[in-house]
């Protein structure tokens, strides 16, 4: 089941018959090396390699259940919003591409993104090794070179923001830093608000992520079914838009309570700019030594 648009712009709970694909029998182990990247003693081949690999899971991503329902739900998103495609692709957390299957795959559908739209695409994650970035510009994309801790300010283009089973607090970050009616330009391809909003009252926690929270009312989600041939990979993922019709019933006092969050005594799942300045500073004195 997935939402869908009717024409008077609402959303409604369809099926939809989809063509058979081949299912490959594997499970996405997040501990599978696909590629040692630290074997520098054929580098050009190693590239290469990976490069043909990325290529293939784009293809097997692109002709996927799971492909076809994100595009046609994308389109159903776009309509909605009255706009006609994405300028923008700001992605967070991807995490090793060269190493994991989850991210390999978590990757190959930003690159069908990236090519169905003609998107820019911004991506960063503290982790990627230089292998990989080089990997990324190679197709064009443009790496971020500072920890922003997920606070990018987006633009007026219509922006996709794709965060694949990325940090809570990176979200409640990047709504943070856009807290505004310009949301409505963006969409956030990201773990499911309904389910973090479930998880936090069946646990009877309170989490500090405050923004998440306070928007999910005003948010229409689009349920993405887990369909694709790895289970692990995209689960728990959806689509959520804001459109202009619950934007405006949002009152000015609403946006004017902004205070950057403080995690003061949360544990954090994602690194700190200051954990990534230490990180890089001890790279740089292990280069100085060798």
């Amino acid at each position: 089941m997935a939402l869908q648009m009717q024409d008077t712009g609402e959303f409604k709970l369809v099926t939809r018959r989809k063509k058979r694909v081949f299912s490959v029998q594997n499970s996405c182990d997040p501990n599978v090396i696909l590629f040692d990247g630290n074997d520098d003693s054929d580098a050009d081949t190693n590239y290469e390699a990976l490069f043909g690999k990325l290529l293939q899971a784009e293809t097997e991503l692109r002709n996927s259940l799971f492909g076809d329902d994100v595009f046609h739900y994308l389109q159903d998103s776009l309509r909605a919003l009255d706009v006609d495609g994405i300028s923008e692709i700001l992605c967070y957390g991807l995490g090793h591409f060269s190493r994991r299957k989850c991210s390999k795959y978590q990757l190959a559908l930003l690159l069908s993104l990236k090519n169905y739209y003609g998107s820019r695409v911004h991506i960063y994650d503290p982790i990627f090794t230089p292998k990989e970035i080089y990997l990324l510009e190679r197709f064009g994309f443009n790496v971020i070179k500072i920890n922003e801790e997920g606070k990018r300010v987006v633009q007026d283009n219509v922006t996709l923001v794709y965060m694949p089973h990325c940090s809570l607090h990176l979200t409640n970050n990047f709504l943070y830093a856009n807290w505004s009616e310009k949301l409505n330009k963006c969409i956030l391809l990201t773990n499911s608000f309904s389910v973090i909003a479930a998880n936090f009252i069946k646990a009877n926690t309170c989490e500090p992520v405050d923004y998440i929270s306070r928007i999910q009312p005003y948010v229409t989600e689009i349920v993405l079914r887990n369909n694709f041939m790895y289970e692990d990979v995209f689960n728990d993922l959806n689509i959520h838009i804001f459109l202009e019709q619950n934007i405006d019933m949002v009152p000015r006092s609403f946006w004017n309570d902004r205070e950057e969050p403080c995690y003061r005594g949360a544990t954090l799942d994602y690194f700190t700019a200051k954990q990534t300045e230490r990180i890089e500073a001890k790279n740089c004195r292990k280069d100085d030594e060798t």
